[in-house]
């Protein structure tokens, strides 16, 4: 179970949500298929889609904006 920190600009609240897959992934498009995720990815959420904002590589937490 992967949670991530999501943040809605409408509303300008932070929430916890969990990550259901990888959508798209504009580096490798093999990635998508591996549910590799990295900065500029679009994952799909339990409350909608979101683009990866931070790099989970590196920092080892995930950071998300909802789309």
């Amino acid at each position: 179970m992967k949670i991530l920190l999501t943040y809605w600009i409408k509303k300008k609240k932070y929430s916890k949500v969990k990550i259901v897959s990888v959508v798209e992934t504009p580096s490798n498009r093999h990635f998508v298929r591996r549910n590799i995720m990295t900065k500029g990815s679009f994952i799909q959420t339990e409350k909608g889609k979101a683009v990866i904002t931070n790099r989970p590589g590196q920092e080892g937490t995930i950071n998300a904006v909802l789309v």
